[in-house]
């Protein structure tokens, strides 16, 4: 049986299940382990990526086809840097946004964890290198294509990019991990290749880690210090000069887009997103409706489980069935 929505939320929920399960072994009995910013991140990448590599193998899919690893021209590869530039505003308006709410999970988790006082290159690779390879192996190469084959491209999109949010565990980066996971679907389309992915989420993740790892080797606790200044109105100020310049770089980063289409012989591409063309594209060419449903029982429930997580009401629920068990 070949590979599809069912397969996916199953290997979804197996994903999380297996997160949960994996989380408080390496807390008990590896503790080391979950304090260290290197080793606890490829621990949650490996969960990230088996539940579903297992799944397409088991489909008898051909694996690299299957996931998109094709070539793509060197001026796309260019094009594709320029890209990243232009969604970044958009992406900084999110990540503001969400912190009316909840702290900068990143830079919090890198002050609690010393990364200032990590070599540089072990920190790149796990956050720059490592971190995009797996997820987008992961969300825009399985889960996206897994979806795709119902014949609903806008809502394999949403699907694939919801799930790169949600496996991020905290709302502040799961804000602006679903916009990246959107316009990482959009680059996709358009050249063909899953390395244009991996590329635009690395820069992304290469150039804030570089930022903060300067921060943080000055300052171990720049973060801590400065939190008390992220007010309201620092946050309302942030957001509104962002906006006003995502309203400039986000038109200017669809028209890169259409270039790298035209570029790669994929014109039109973009166009199986447009309300017309999704309906149309959700036929068998035999006019045939598709059965194979996006949203089953199984993601559903891995979707109460994150939130569970998320919110920090999984671990109330868990400690008090250890305390009425003792």
């Amino acid at each position: 049986m070949k590979m599809g929505s069912k397969k996916a939320n199953w290997a979804f929920l197996a994903t999380i299940l297996c997160y949960i399960g994996v989380l408080f072994l390496v807390a008990k009995f590896f503790p080391s382990f979950a304090e260290n910013l290197f080793w606890s991140n490829l621990i949650c990448e490996i969960v990230i990526v088996l539940p579903i590599f297992i799944c397409i193998l088991a489909s008898g899919e051909n694996f690299i086809s299957f996931l998109g690893f094709h070539k793509m021209r060197f001026t796309s590869v260019l094009m594709t840097g320029l890209f990243t530039f232009l969604s970044v505003p958009m992406l900084t308006v999110l990540n503001l946004f969400s912190q009316f709410w909840v702290e900068n999970t990143v830079a919090s988790s890198m002050e609690s964890m010393n990364a200032g006082q990590m070599p540089f290159g072990l920190l790149f690779l796990s956050v720059g290198i490592i971190a995009p390879v797996f997820e987008e192996a992961a969300c825009r190469g399985a889960y996206y294509h897994s979806y795709r084959t119902s014949g609903r491209t806008f809502g394999a999109m949403i699907m694939s990019a919801l799930i790169f949010a949600l496996v991020h565990m905290n709302f502040n980066q799961a804000s602006y991990a679903f916009g990246m996971g959107i316009l990482s679907v959009l680059l996709l389309e358009v050249t063909g290749s899953l390395w244009s992915c991996i590329l635009y989420h690395s820069l992304i993740n290469g150039s804030q880690i570089m930022l903060l790892y300067g921060a943080f080797k000055v300052n171990p606790n720049v973060y801590s210090e400065q939190a008390g200044a992220i007010t309201a109105d620092f946050l309302l100020y942030g957001i509104g000069i962002y906006l006003v310049l995502a309203a400039v770089t986000l038109p200017l980063a669809w028209a890169v887009l259409v270039w790298i289409s035209i570029n790669e012989g994929r014109q039109g591409a973009l166009s199986c997103f447009l309300p017309k063309m999704a309906r149309r594209n959700s036929t068998l060419p035999d006019g045939v409706e598709k059965k194979d449903k996006i949203v089953s029982v199984p993601f559903v429930l891995a979707l109460i489980l994150c939130i569970g997580m998320m919110t920090g009401i999984f671990y109330l629920i868990v400690e008090k069935i250890i305390q009425i068990a003792a």
